[in-house]
């Protein structure tokens, strides 16, 4: 709990360092578009604009480690799920991991851990950009 005043405080600043809207630049409501982006082409305009956007994913990500445990996720269900699979399609290969679990080995080979652990992060980042748009 005594992250939680650290973390407001860090949304806070990335919402104004991503200039989203209550931190925007103040324009006039005569402008239809984003005031001094009328000067810039398209092609120009689309760096800037994408520019925008990948830095709110980059905050995200960085919101997600350092507050939300990164690649970590403490579901037991997810093992038991895997596990579940793993028993009924492939037997051998099922007393081949419970032999490397009690021989404290990897639980997933690396490819696995890594998918895994890059989808878990990949989630915890959507759901930042979900709550940061």
């Amino acid at each position: 709990m005594p992250l939680f005043p650290i973390f407001i405080i860090f949304f806070i600043g990335s919402v104004a360092e991503t200039n989203r809207a209550p931190f925007d630049l103040a324009e006039a409501e005569s402008e239809l578009v984003s005031g001094f982006m009328t000067e810039h082409a398209a092609v120009i305009f689309v760096f800037f604009f994408l520019a925008e956007y990948a830095s709110i994913i980059l905050i995200c990500i960085f919101t997600s480690i350092l507050y939300l445990g990164g690649y970590l996720l403490d579901l037991k269900f997810l093992y038991d799920i895997y596990m579940y699979i793993i028993k009924y399609i492939d037997f051998e290969s099922y007393i081949n991991i419970i032999s490397n679990v009690n021989n404290n080995n990897l639980l997933f080979n690396p490819l696995e851990e890594g998918m895994l652990y890059g989808f878990i992060l990949g989630v915890k980042t959507c759901f930042m950009i979900f709550f940061f748009i």
